[in-house]
C-alpha cells in the first residue's frame, strides 16, 4: 500500500515571516510617504534603542527616566508604565518629526507659511529652546514663549476655514484676552488678581474653538482633531480630580506624558496645512502682518514689565528677591501669603536645593502645601516631603507653610505643646511611683545632706558619682567612655565593685533594672553599720571645683535619679571618704516593678585615698 504523504493546509502554515513582511513593508510605506519619514525613523529607532539599553543597564536604574524623558520616583519592580510611555513617546516623536504627508499641496498663502512656521517655532520652543533660553534669561524666554503664542493664536483662528467671520472674532477675542490677562497677573493683588485669573480661563476657550474650528476645515484629519481634544481636555479634568490634594503614582505620570499630546497636535496641524485637503482656508490679506504686529506689540510689553515683578502665581523659577520683601504672615491676605509662600518653596534652601520639585507646577506645590498642614506633625510633614523629592529641613518648611496655613500651624503648636504637657504628666506620675517603692534605710540616722531616690540604669548596669563642673577631667559622667583620667566600669568590673579616678567614681550593679539609691552626707564620718549589706567599700574620691553629684534621670535619657540628689561636696573643694553600701533586695510577688537592688552612699570630708573593704561581696 502506497505511504500517504500529509500535505498540510494553507491554515496549518506558519504565517509568522508574513506578518513580518507585511509589518515590515508597512513601515517602510509610512517612511516614504513622509517628507521627513527616514530622519525620522532613524530618530525613533535611536530612542528606542536608548530605552532598551537603560532597560538592562544598571539594573534599569535609568530606564524610567530615559523611558518617560523625566525625572520621576518610580518603583524598581513596576515597569510596565514606563514601557508604555516610552512607546508613547517613540510615537510622539515620529508624529512631530516626519514632516508632511506627500504629495504636497502647490503654492500656500502667506498666512499659512507665517502660521506653519510659528506653530513649528512653538514645538521646538517646547521640546527645548524655551528650557534653554530661560536659563540664559527668564524675561527672555517669557517674551519669546507669549510672542510666538500670541502670534499663532492670531494666525490659525485667521487660516481657518469654514467657519463664520463671527467664530473667527469671538475665538480671536478669547485669545487675546487670555493673553492680556496672563501678562497684566503679576500688577494684580488680591481680588483683582482673582480676577485676573478667571478672565485667563478665556485660553481654555479659545483652544476649544480652534479644534472645533479644526473640525470644521477639510485639511486636518480626524486624529488631529482627536489629539487635541486629549490634550486639552485630559491634563484639566485631571486638575480639577487632584484639588485639595497632591499624588505622585502612575495616573500622574500617564498624565504628565500626556502633556506632550500639546506638541504632537501642534506639529500635526502644521503638517497638514501643507497637504492637499478638502477645505478652503480663509483668502490671505495684505493686512494680515500689520494686524499680527499690533497684537505682538499689545502683548509683549506687558510681559516684559510682568517678568521683572515679584513671585507670581505662575512662575515656574524663584525671584531672587522675593525673600528681601516678605512680611510676616500675620495680617497678609490670602494671596499674599500664598504668594509668600510660593516664594519660600521656590527658593533655595540650606542644603542648596529648592524647597519643592522644579517640576511641580505652582498649583501643585499650593496643593501640596495644604496637604502638609493637614498633617499632624514635624516627622509626618517631613517624610511627605522627602518623599517627593522635596528638600528642607523642619525650620524651614515650617516657616513656609506659617504663610500658607497659619491657623494650621498654630493649632500644630498648641497641640504639640500640649502632647508634651502630657508627656511630662505621664513622666512625672511614673517617677513618683518608683521613688515611692524606695525608703532610707537609715532613718533614724540624720545627715547634714540626704536623699533618697528610685535610680534608672543604663543598659549593661553601673553608675557614677562626679565632679559635674571640673572641666579638667574630660567627661567624669561618661563611665563607659575611654580614657585614663576618668573613672571607667570596665576597671570598676575587674576591681569587683568600683574604679575611683580623681573627681570621678564608678560603681557596678548587679543588674540594669531601676534600683534604689540614698545618699547621706555628713561633717565627719559617721559610725561603721554592717548589718544588713551584701558589700561595703570605702574609697577616697576629690573635688576639684566644689560639687559631687549622682545624675539625675535626663529627659530623653536612659539612666539617673528619679528625683534630684543634694551635692554630695559639703565643704567645697578638697578631698572626701566615699563609702558605698550595697545589697540584693528581695522578690516581691505583688510588685514586680519593684526594685531588686539598694545602695546607700556615705559621704564626710577626709583626705585618704586608700580603698578600705568593710565587707567583701560573699
Amino acid at each position: 500500500m502506497a505511504a500517504v504523504r500529509f500535505q498540510p493546509s494553507q491554515v496549518d502554515r506558519p504565517e509568522r515571516p508574513n506578518k513580518i513582511i507585511r509589518i515590515v513593508a508597512s513601515l517602510r510605506v509610512a517612511v516614504a510617504r513622509h517628507r521627513f519619514g527616514r530622519p525620522a525613523a532613524v530618530a525613533v529607532a535611536l530612542y528606542l534603542t536608548a530605552v532598551a539599553v537603560a532597560a538592562g543597564y544598571d539594573g534599569g536604574r535609568w530606564f524610567a527616566v530615559v523611558a518617560t524623558a523625566s525625572f520621576w520616583p518610580w518603583d524598581d519592580g513596576a515597569r510596565l508604565l514606563p514601557a508604555a510611555i516610552g512607546v508613547f513617546n517613540a510615537w510622539a516623536l515620529w508624529q512631530i518629526l516626519r514632516g508632511p504627508a506627500l504629495p504636497r499641496s502647490g503654492a500656500l498663502p502667506r498666512d499659512v507659511v507665517w502660521l506653519r512656521r510659528l506653530l513649528y517655532a512653538d514645538v521646538a520652543g517646547d521640546l527645548l529652546l524655551w528650557e534653554l533660553l530661560d536659563d540664559v534669561s527668564g524675561v527672555a524666554e517669557h517674551v519669546a514663549r507669549w510672542a510666538v503664542w500670541t502670534a499663532t493664536v492670531f494666525l490659525l483662528v485667521w487660516a481657518l476655514a469654514g467657519v463664520s467671520a463671527r467664530f473667527r472674532i469671538t475665538a480671536l477675542g478669547l485669545g487675546l484676552t487670555g493673553a492680556l490677562a496672563a501678562a497684566l497677573r503679576p500688577f494684580a493683588e488680591g481680588p483683582l488678581l482673582t480676577a485676573l485669573f478667571l478672565v485667563a480661563m478665556a485660553t481654555l476657550g479659545c483652544k476649544v474653538m480652534i479644534i472645533v474650528g479644526q473640525r470644521r476645515d477639510g485639511r486636518f484629519s480626524a486624529v488631529t482633531v482627536g489629539i487635541g481634544w486629549t490634550a486639552l481636555l485630559v491634563p484639566q479634568v485631571y486638575l480639577l480630580l487632584q484639588i485639595g490634594r497632591v499624588t505622585f503614582d502612575g495616573l500622574a505620570l500617564a498624565v504628565h506624558a500626556l502633556d506632550g499630546l500639546l506638541v504632537v497636535w501642534a506639529a500635526r496641524t502644521a503638517h497638514e496645512l501643507a497637504s492637499p485637503g478638502t477645505g478652503v482656508p480663509a483668502p490671505g490679506t495684505g493686512r494680515t502682518p500689520r494686524l499680527l504686529a499690533a497684537a505682538v506689540v499689545l502683548v509683549l510689553p506687558a510681559a516684559v514689565v510682568g517678568a521683572e515683578e515679584d513671585a507670581r502665581l505662575t512662575y515656574t523659577a524663584a525671584d531672587e528677591g522675593c525673600r528681601d520683601r516678605l512680611r510676616p504672615a500675620t495680617g497678609l491676605g490670602l494671596e499674599e501669603r500664598r504668594r509668600s509662600f510660593l516664594c519660600l518653596a521656590r527658593s533655595e534652601t540650606f542644603a542648596a536645593d529648592a524647597m519643592f520639585p522644579e517640576r511641580l507646577a505652582d498649583q501643585r506645590v499650593l496643593a501640596y502645601g495644604a496637604r502638609l498642614c493637614a498633617l499632624p506633625g514635624d516627622r509626618e510633614r517631613n517624610a511627605l516631603h522627602e518623599r517627593v523629592g522635596g528638600t528642607a529641613d523642619a525650620i524651614e518648611l515650617a516657616a513656609a507653610l506659617e504663610y500658607l496655613c497659619p491657623g494650621i500651624v498654630a493649632r500644630q503648636v498648641a497641640d504639640a505643646h500640649r502632647r508634651q504637657a502630657e508627656r511630662d504628666l505621664q513622666e512625672a506620675r511614673w517617677k513618683a511611683e518608683a521613688n515611692a517603692r524606695c525608703a532610707d534605710p537609715w532613718p533614724g540616722v540624720r545627715a547634714r545632706r540626704q536623699g533618697t531616690a528610685a535610680y534608672m540604669l543604663p543598659e549593661g548596669g553601673g553608675y557614677a558619682v562626679f565632679d559635674d563642673r571640673d572641666d579638667g577631667a574630660g567627661d567624669p559622667g561618661d563611665i563607659y567612655g575611654d580614657g585614663d583620667e576618668v573613672a571607667d566600669i570596665f576597671d570598676a568590673v575587674e576591681d569587683g565593685f568600683i574604679d575611683v579616678v580623681g573627681s570621678s567614681a564608678a560603681i557596678v550593679t548587679s543588674g540594669d533594672a531601676t534600683m534604689c539609691l540614698t545618699v547621706k552626707v555628713f561633717d565627719r564620718a559617721p559610725p561603721l553599720r554592717l548589718t544588713g549589706w551584701d558589700q561595703v567599700v570605702e574609697v577616697g574620691i576629690a573635688s576639684r571645683s566644689g560639687r559631687l553629684v549622682v545624675p539625675t534621670y535626663p529627659e530623653g535619657g536612659d539612666a539617673g535619679a528619679a528625683r534630684p540628689l543634694p551635692d554630695l561636696a559639703v565643704a567645697g573643694p578638697g578631698h572626701y571618704r566615699l563609702r558605698i553600701y550595697a545589697r540584693t533586695l528581695p522578690w516581691d510577688e505583688n510588685d514586680p516593678e519593684a526594685p531588686l537592688e539598694e545602695h546607700l552612699l556615705v559621704v564626710h570630708p577626709g583626705r585618704s585615698t586608700d580603698k578600705v573593704v568593710h565587707r567583701p561581696r560573699g
